[in-house]
């Protein structure tokens, strides 16, 4: 089974960073990436990925309320 991942960081060298760690596990398929908060959200919504790799501190809304929403 593959699980669908979502990279979060406002960093671009962090998420490559995170993509390439995960290329080790063929079971993981990179669904997307997003650069803040915002965006996080409406892509997971239109994703529906497995699993949330959530940067803690991003402009505008952050990895926090974005986790908070997901209960909502």
């Amino acid at each position: 089974m593959t699980m669908k991942a979502l990279l979060v960081d406002d960093e671009q060298p962090a998420r490559e960073r995170l993509r390439q760690l995960l290329a080790a596990h063929a079971d993981v398929e990179i669904a997307g990436e997003a650069e803040d908060g915002l965006q996080a959200a409406e892509r997971i919504a239109d994703l529906g990925p497995d699993v949330v790799f959530l940067d803690i501190q991003m402009p505008g809304a952050s990895g926090l309320d974005v986790a908070a929403s997901l209960g909502q």
